[in-house]
């Protein structure tokens, strides 16, 4: 679990002066954590509060060391949050007799959703359910790590990088440049120098990145706003949605081919052999690095460039994967970024990117977001109003800033994983491709000689959430059977994978027993 509490001041006070007497709980709820590395939430308007009281206590009792010493101690040994004040409070509330450092310290836990640790009666009274009296403290970590394992915890995560992204809203706020405003181009460059290429443009969603980017390779490759009908695009029936639906949206027709059972990505040679039966009808392959692992890009791009096709690479799942070396998103004519909020670069909504080399489609992407031109009252082409808005750009140049640190975060996750399963007969752990680094968005088992859907129960019996991607292929799906596919061969692999993967809990802020708990839940079951 991760536990987020705010420690009140007379908690701190008690540390700092042994005040066992007032609270004998004290010495053993610091070592726990210590122990555990559970982060201590302070608001910036306690220290000046904590600071002036032991003060005033160490001048009393003639203890020669200073507040600032002992508060520095404290920072530098323990595992400290600070949170901004709050800089509203309701104006109402200043007629009643309330106490004001008390709803300062209450509206900087409501701020994150916080616990308050305190032994103070009156303020337990008014925090209900959301306060801790010291006593309790050890029965509450108790049944906190009964609670449900999640798939993530996006709130934890918002805290660890609060800091910057607050900061970064509050700019944006400030200069109500919501629009396309100087933070979309900050992230555009950094992620551009983040992935290598030349360009990158922020969008709506990772859906319409595909879009886009097949739209603009219509218009420089056909001169024309869509694709025809009789267009075939390569790619995956196992993968979400959007990838075969943007190929609809451009007006072509999705050419399904099979999955390397290993990987769960697209098989260049299975790519090769539709070309060679579908000929000159195929027009170009989106290949999707799933689950946070790169397609066989080199067998790609010997395929597409002898047959002079487009690659769209679907990143959507792979921000900060390589493949021998080389980022994805760096591969293709244009690589396709989502920045939904579960990815691992996410924000606080939708927003995508779209990666390329090429000026011409970076030109024509540029316009197809904005409504289809360069001046939007007198457009080009059949666009759309697909901006990344500023202020995800805002939080997403604050979290990228931890992405790396999460990335490896997550493939320690997959380790931990990897070994702990490995003699267990009924599971097959994932496979890595040798020039693969793979960012694990998922860490994805595939369940043998048992029933997956009775796997994932039992596990949420146990408090293990787990997830299926994906259950049904696109092949089977409605939309793709009314609106128009082509199917290679049988897709024999992308159904058992359907029908057998299991995407297990990876959580970067795990701490590593949590893990060893998934593992032994797994292990356990009958």
């Amino acid at each position: 679990m991760n536990y987020k509490i705010l420690w009140d001041n007379n908690i701190v006070l008690d540390l700092f002066l042994l005040r066992t007497k007032d609270n004998p709980y004290i010495k053993e709820i610091e070592k726990i954590f210590v122990e555990n590395s559970i982060p201590i939430y302070l608001s910036s308007s306690q220290l000046h509060n904590i600071k002036f009281i032991l003060s005033k206590q160490l001048k009393k009792n003639n203890i020669s060391v200073s507040a600032n010493e002992i508060i520095s101690f404290f920072i530098k040994t323990h595992n400290i949050k600070l949170l901004k004040t709050p800089s509203y409070i309701d104006l109402n509330k200043w007629a009643l007799n309330i106490d004001i450092e008390d709803e300062l310290i209450k509206l900087s836990a409501e701020t994150l959703d916080l616990y308050i640790l305190t032994r103070d009666e009156k303020f337990l009274q008014k925090l209900r359910e959301k306060g801790i009296h010291p006593k309790e403290f050890k029965d509450f970590i108790r049944k906190s790590a009964k609670k449900n394992i999640s798939m993530l915890d996006i709130t934890s995560e918002t805290i660890y990088q609060y800091k910057k992204i607050e900061k970064n809203i509050d700019n944006v706020i400030k200069k109500s440049n919501f629009i396309l405003g100087d933070e979309v181009k900050q992230l555009e460059e950094k992620i551009a120098s983040y992935i290598g290429t030349k360009y990158a443009v922020g969008v709506s969603s990772g859906t319409d990145a595909l879009v886009l980017s097949l739209r603009a390779l219509a218009i420089q490759r056909k001169n024309q706003e869509y694709w025809d009908k009789e267009d075939l695009i390569i790619t995956t029936p196992f993968t979400f949605t959007a990838t075969g639906d943007a190929i609809l949206r451009s007006g072509a027709t999705p050419l399904f081919v099979d999955i390397d059972l290993d990987t769960y990505n697209i098989n260049p040679e299975l790519i090769e052999k539709a070309i060679k039966n579908y000929g000159k009808r195929v027009k170009g392959i989106v290949p999707v690095h799933l689950y946070g692992q790169p397609c066989n890009m080199d067998e790609i791009i010997k395929i597409a460039k002898e047959n002079d096709l487009f690659i769209v690479e679907d990143c959507a799942q792979s921000f900060g994967a390589k493949w021998d070396g080389k980022q994805t998103g760096s591969f293709g004519d244009t690589g396709c970024f989502s920045f939904f909020p579960s990815k691992n670069l996410g924000g606080f909504g939708d927003g995508g990117m779209i990666t390329t080399n090429d000026e011409e489609l970076y030109e024509l992407i540029l316009m197809l977001r904005k409504h289809g031109g360069k001046n939007k009252y007198n457009v080009d082409h059949i666009g759309y109003n697909a901006r990344l808005d500023t202020i995800q750009a805002a939080v997403l140049l604050a979290k990228l800033e931890y992405i790396d640190e999460f990335t490896e975060r997550r493939r320690k996750i997959a380790m931990t994983y990897d070994e702990g399963l490995k003699n267990t007969d009924w599971v097959e752990t994932p496979k890595v491709s040798e020039k693969a680094y793979h960012v694990y968005h998922q860490y994805t088992i595939r369940i043998k000689g048992k029933d997956r859907n009775e796997i994932q129960q039992k596990l949420k019996e146990k408090g293990v959430q787990t997830m299926v991607y994906y259950p049904v292929p696109l092949h089977k799906m409605k939309v793709f059977q009314n609106n128009g596919m082509e199917v290679f061969e049988d897709l024999k692999n992308s159904e058992l994978a359907s029908e057998n993967v299991l995407s297990l809990p990876v959580e970067p802020l795990f701490k590593n027993m949590i893990v060893e708990g998934i593992i032994g839940s797994l292990k356990n079951l009958k």
